[in-house]
């Protein structure tokens, strides 16, 4: 992953923390980033690799400000700096993994394997080469196997000499206990509305007003996800959504109309922000419901997650799994 140069908004603390430590010399092994996905987390985690890697604690800036343009620097750039080591979810299989190699588009695993564990830790072995110390980001870290989470706690519990760790969780309560007791938390919360369209506007300065305002209120203060959202006509799908928990769909032609949007092929990246946005639309629902329809609503989040997850194991058809969604989230209507 290259080092990201872009300015995050909403995020100064975390900064400001990580830095203050790092010019007072006194950084600590282990930091947890958590938030909400979307949120800048992976970016933050990009910039402080590249400051610490190619900075001195003695510069005072208030911003991380990696010199990208000297040797190390280009390095990271080129994904090569021997002492920033990016750990994410790997190939799923062999197979997967021979298409990674040539270049070619490949599944991903479900979770960080323990074997990718035991390849860092050979690494950590010896001492930083080029930089002062080493950095290790794991994005995401709550996607760890249970023995790769064991394994990485060792490195936690008897941290290798000038090394940080950068632990990226989306949901940090899925991480061993011992291994959040061993890190400095950092937390990123969900940007303000005027926050998010500052930095939509900054990303991509081309979309209109009327986008921006539908990919503010359908990233829910993350401009990572909202940005993931772009060009995909989800302001339709954010709308038939809603007037399916509002109302019920009796005549069941907003979930028809659902999967009209996300049928075929060619609508494959609508679909699968779908698949991403919906349990969060139902989630998000049911927080405001305080009348008997919450058992009911909660279970019906429940199994869109679960669709969601299985739709694209199972191949399943795009249409269909747009319109079961739909019938799942008129259990969350009012009763007529």
């Amino acid at each position: 992953m290259t080092p990201s140069t872009a300015q995050w908004k909403g995020h100064s603390e975390p900064e400001t923390t990580l830095l203050r430590a790092f010019q007072a010399r006194r950084l600590h092994h282990g930091w947890l980033l958590t938030g909400p996905e979307g949120i800048g987390k992976r970016s933050f985690a990009l910039a402080a690799a590249a400051h610490l890697l190619t900075r001195s604690p003695d510069d005072g800036s208030d911003h991380f400000r990696g010199n990208l343009d000297g040797p190390e620097g280009r390095l990271l750039v080129q994904d090569k700096h021997p002492d920033c080591h990016y750990i994410t979810l790997g190939p799923q299989n062999d197979k997967e993994a021979r298409k990674a190699e040539e270049g070619k588009p490949f599944d991903l695993a479900r979770n960080i394997k323990v074997d990718q564990i035991r390849a860092l830790q050979r690494r950590l072995t010896v001492r930083p080469s080029l930089a002062d110390r080493r950095v290790i980001i794991f994005d995401s870290a709550d996607l760890m196997e249970r023995n790769a989470a064991n394994a990485l706690l060792k490195s936690l519990e008897e941290p290798p000499a000038d090394t940080v760790f950068l632990l990226i969780a989306h949901n940090p309560g899925r991480l061993l206990p011992t291994i959040r007791s061993r890190c400095l938390v950092l937390d990123f919360p969900a940007l303000s509305d005027v926050e998010m369209a500052d930095a939509l506007r900054a990303a991509r300065p081309e979309l209109p007003d009327a986008e921006i305002a539908a990919l503010v209120r359908l990233g829910q203060g993350a401009p990572g996800q909202a940005l993931s959202f772009a060009g995909l006509d989800m302001a339709k799908i954010d709308a038939l959504l809603t007037e399916i928990a509002d109302h019920g769909d009796p005549s069941q032609r907003a979930r028809i109309a659902l999967g009209a949007l996300v049928a075929n092929k060619a609508n494959r990246e609508r679909f699968q922000a779908l698949l991403h946005y919906a349990p969060r639309f139902a989630a998000r629902r049911i927080r405001d419901l305080r009348d008997d329809r919450l058992p009911g609503a909660i279970a019906a989040w429940q199994e869109i997650g679960a669709l969601a997850s299985r739709a694209v194991v199972l191949n399943l058809d795009a249409a269909a799994v747009a319109f079961q969604i739909g019938g799942l989230l008129a259990r969350l209507a009012p009763p007529r």
